[in-house]
């Protein structure tokens, strides 16, 4: 039914219910909100500055689920299903991003870079969480946490050293900071769209 967070059936068409939408993006937003102190300390952020990242997560959760969601019919290997759903929330978010802040698109290495930042970092967690996962998502926290947070340092070396990133602008500054924030990230999104998409399904 629709307030479940289970796929509508209509005909040959295979929906996601508008409950679960709503789960995923809500629960990004929060996963963004939740990675503030990473991607802005020492500064605490206004609220301007604040509600770009936080929005961006949103959408990013959103559409990796579509994404996953229209893959499954290929039955591609999960950790492809996972990195394309990310690659995909990637160029979405910085695609909405840009026109909503700039009402112009993005440039060509801004989108591509975080394509491919988030096609590794969600290929990588989603090998990683099926592999050595008995539960999904990974319990208790800090184990998915550590699954998210090699699964950010992962897409973001590469990405970096794709730049020309090199020595402790690497290791010192990109790998850390794409580490605790993708390890946030990841986290606190699947851990609480879990329960919260469990509760929904377990209602009345």
């Amino acid at each position: 039914m629709a307030m479940s967070g289970k796929p509508i059936h209509l005909g040959s068409l295979d929906l996601l219910s508008p409950t679960r939408q709503l789960s995923y993006f809500s629960t990004g937003c929060l996963a963004g909100f939740a990675s503030l102190p990473m991607a802005f300390l020492p500064r605490i952020p206004s609220i301007s500055a604040a509600s770009p990242p936080v929005l961006r997560a949103g959408v990013r959760f959103w559409t990796f689920d579509h994404i996953r969601h229209i893959l499954a019919p290929l039955h591609l290997p999960v950790w492809l299903t996972g990195g394309l759903g990310g690659a995909a929330g990637g160029f979405n978010e910085v695609l909405l991003h840009s026109l909503v802040q700039s009402k112009r698109l993005p440039s060509a290495p801004a989108i591509g870079a975080q394509t491919l930042r988030l096609f590794f970092c969600f290929g990588t967690y989603t090998f990683l969480s099926t592999t050595f996962s008995e539960t999904l998502p990974p319990k208790p926290f800090w184990k998915c946490w550590i699954m998210g947070a090699t699964a950010g340092a992962t897409g973001s070396a590469i990405v970096a050293a794709l730049e020309g990133a090199r020595g402790k602008a690497l290791w010192g500054h990109a790998v850390p900071r794409g580490a605790a924030t993708i390890g946030t990230v990841i986290a606190v999104q699947v851990t609480s769209c879990a329960k919260l998409l469990e509760n929904v399904d377990a209602g009345p």
